[in-house]
């Protein structure tokens, strides 16, 4: 068990200070987004506004109750009962339930007060609060059928979360202050040499103009100013390489004054631990590896939040009761691991208990995911809304806080994986970078855009051909020299247009490490690799999840910096679901081919295959709007899936054999239906051609489209 040497009562006093901090804060911000839901009007702003409130309440709900401060914990608690009963069932909070939510947040400003004055909130601070959000849930649940409703959602809500962070303070040694001073005085002394050394050339370039309109008397002293020039650009030169050095010493420095101990960000989990075991019945202790090892203050002050939420998660849902730990053979008291340690240039953090796990069938419930494998469903506790306790409690039972670790992670540039234990327990590893200052990131295009990848992702730059794509199971796959593999066409996820050349040309792809296994990013082209300042998005951009930060380039361009996580979840989705099935072929290079099937990834794993070769491809999504694309457009062939909503493709097949127009046109049916009687329907039909889904090959598939044109 690693131990802290801080005196209790400094450790106290400092845990207090950073509540003290965290309730302010967290008060205006109630307060801010309750004027804010009273004048939105779409449904999708205040159903976010919703989400961000109960996240907000959550999250201070935990550091009250690390702290023992029972009046803030309760109230946030039946908050969160108001905004859960809102979001589930989409209700419209109306002018009394906003106010007596102001009055929550105006009491846990009253708490803070307190607190500023070091003084503890007496516990019946509060209690009318309390009271009065308990009445309105009571009442609530009578009336609660004739309450208006929130319109349907258009879109996916994007919900800001924001980690804790400190004051903006922070000790620093006289030692390291010191060495700063020197490091700073000898920037300015090399300033001041550089400013005389430019004063010199200035003089002899004027001399030497002088020199140029008298005559050839003066060649020799020309020659001496010529010299004298050399000279100084030489002494330039060195004192650069200088200064260079003495400002990487600086950085150097600065960086380093910026780093404390990760023991700072898991300050408190003990007692986190200690209390949430008590109120739960269990005994359990916490254990820190790698405490000493120093990090960045802003990648700490990210983790802390993160942390309480996994430490909780922990307790509440990993460690079993002393008696269920005996029947299973483990000691009665269950034990939290956090353990850090530095890996290149990023640091990987893991928490782990050795509990009971996770139940994967309650999981897939929850999830709703059936058929799902393990590490899939394992994956999908980071949703919002998933959880498998039965009940809500203090402890857990809404689903929300590995959301919130995973967005925190995610907006510290890391990522966030999950793991069973083999023999028992549950492992939660967070990857980070060890600043958030610079990166070193590989450049690449995709259409005009270009965007910046993080290298501690990167494992290795390839080439693929049109041959690599294929099918693997129900998941479109491309084949590496590392073996099949999912992928994202970067250009087709941000719905550009394609800078890629040519015919049959191979195209650029970078495999990225990322959760759940590697992944290749198709692109365009690949610029290079350097290190760049990363800076913060701004407001516009904050909330888009596909992008980590923002770089300027040394041209001036702008690149986003890729999330990894992000594009981990769009090649995931590069499947073919039951019922939709591979699209399209065609023949010779410049012909049109109309990609048909209801399963956008399907479509795009066949216009990736069908552009390699060189064919020009259009798509539809039914058999109705390949129609309407036929009339209006044309096409060489068809390439349809078989199961599709208005119009299946038995049908479009026996449309396009009735068209005067079309009738010619070759038809390929690509379909996961695999018997003899609907192969033949579809030959009946007038198909040229019939491929099974589980059978498909790239290779094999563009051959078909050239033996049937």
């Amino acid at each position: 068990m690693a131990t802290d040497m801080t005196k209790p009562e400094e450790f106290d006093r400092e845990l207090r200070h950073m509540f003290t901090q965290e309730v302010a804060e967290r008060a205006s911000d109630i307060e801010q987004a309750l004027l804010a839901i009273e004048d939105a009007g779409e449904a999708d702003e205040k159903l976010r506004l919703y989400e961000q409130l109960l996240r907000t309440a959550h999250s201070l709900k935990g550091a009250a109750g690390l702290l023992q401060v029972r009046g803030v914990e309760a109230i946030c608690h039946w908050m969160e009962e108001i905004l859960s009963i809102a979001v589930n069932e989409q209700l419209v909070l109306e002018k009394p339930e906003l106010d007596l939510l102001l009055s929550a947040a105006d009491a846990i400003r009253d708490a803070a007060r307190f607190l500023e004055a070091g003084e503890t909130p007496p516990p019946s601070q509060g209690e009318s609060v309390v009271d009065a959000l308990k009445a309105a849930i009571a009442e609530g649940a009578d009336h609660r059928g004739g309450k208006p409703k929130l319109g349907p959602p258009s879109g996916e809500l994007k919900v800001p979360v924001r980690a804790s962070d400190t004051d903006g303070s922070m000790r620093v040694s006289a030692d390291r202050l010191d060495t700063l001073l020197y490091r700073s005085g000898e920037l300015l002394s090399f300033n001041a040499i550089i400013r005389r050394h430019a004063e010199e050339a200035s003089s002899l370039r004027e001399q030497a103009r002088k020199l140029r309109g008298i005559g050839p008397e003066f060649a020799a002293q020309a020659a001496s100013i010529e010299s004298g020039l050399r000279q100084l650009a030489t002494s330039l030169h060195q004192d650069m390489r200088v200064m260079h050095s003495a400002a990487t010493a600086l950085d150097h420095e600065v960086r380093h004054a910026r780093t404390q101990p990760f023991a700072e960000a898991c300050k408190g989990l003990d007692r986190v631990v200690r209390d949430l075991a008590a109120a739960s019945g269990k005994q359990a202790e916490l254990e820190i590896k790698g405490g000493e090892i120093e990090i960045d203050r802003s990648i700490l002050s990210g983790l802390q939040d993160s942390l309480r939420h996994l430490v909780r998660n922990a307790v509440a849902h990993g460690i079993q009761p002393p008696e269920e730990r005996r029947a299973a053979g483990k000691p009665e008291k269950g034990r939290v691991l956090i353990a850090a340690a530095i890996s290149g240039d990023r640091m990987q953090v893991r928490v782990k208990d050795d509990g009971r796990g996770f139940d994967i069938a309650s999981l897939s419930e929850a999830a709703g995911a059936a058929g799902k494998s393990e590490a899939e469903l394992l994956q999908r506790v980071f949703e919002p809304g998933v959880s498998t306790s039965g009940t809500i409690t203090k402890l857990a039972g809404r689903g929300m806080g590995l959301d919130i670790v995973k967005r925190n992670v995610e907006a510290l540039r890391g990522t966030a994986e999950v793991s069973q234990i083999p023999s028992g327990g549950a492992a939660f590893t967070l990857t980070l970078p060890l600043t958030l200052a610079t990166v070193r990131v590989l450049e690449v295009l995709a259409g005009e855009h270009v965007f910046t990848i993080d290298t501690a992702s990167v494992q290795r730059v390839i080439r693929i051909h049109a041959q690599d794509f294929a099918m693997s199971g129900d998941r479109c796959v491309v084949s590496t020299p590392m073996g099949p593999m999912p992928f994202v066409d970067l250009a087709d996820w941000f719905g550009a247009r394609s800078s890629r050349g040519g015919i049959r040309q191979a195209m650029p792809a970078i495999v990225v490490d990322a959760p759940g296994g590697p992944i290749a990013v198709l692109v365009d082209a690949v610029a290079g690799e350097q290190e760049l300042l990363a800076r913060p998005l701004g407001p516009r951009l904050a909330n888009v999840r596909r992008y980590s930060a923002g770089m300027v380039l040394p041209d001036g361009r702008i690149a986003l910096l890729l999330n990894v996580a992000a594009l981990a979840e769009a090649a995931a989705e590069m499947r073919s679901p039951d019922g939709a099935r591979v699209s399209q072929p065609i023949p010779a290079a410049c012909r049109k081919v109309l990609v048909v099937d209801d399963s956008k990834y399907v479509r795009t794993l066949v216009k990736l295959i069908l552009k390699g070769a060189g064919y020009d491809v259009a798509m539809a999504s039914n058999g109705r709007e390949a129609l309407d694309e036929l009339r209006d457009h044309g096409a060489d062939m068809v390439v349809a899936d078989v199961d599709m909503p208005s119009m299946n493709g038995f049908e479009l097949t026996e449309a396009i054999r009735r068209s005067e127009r079309f009738t010619d046109t070759p038809v390929v049916l690509v379909t996961g239906r695999e018997t003899l009687e609907d192969k033949v329907r579809g030959l009946r039909a007038g198909a040229n051609a019939y491929l099974r889904k589980d059978q498909f090959d790239a290779e094999h598939f563009l051959e078909t489209m050239r033996r049937v044109v």
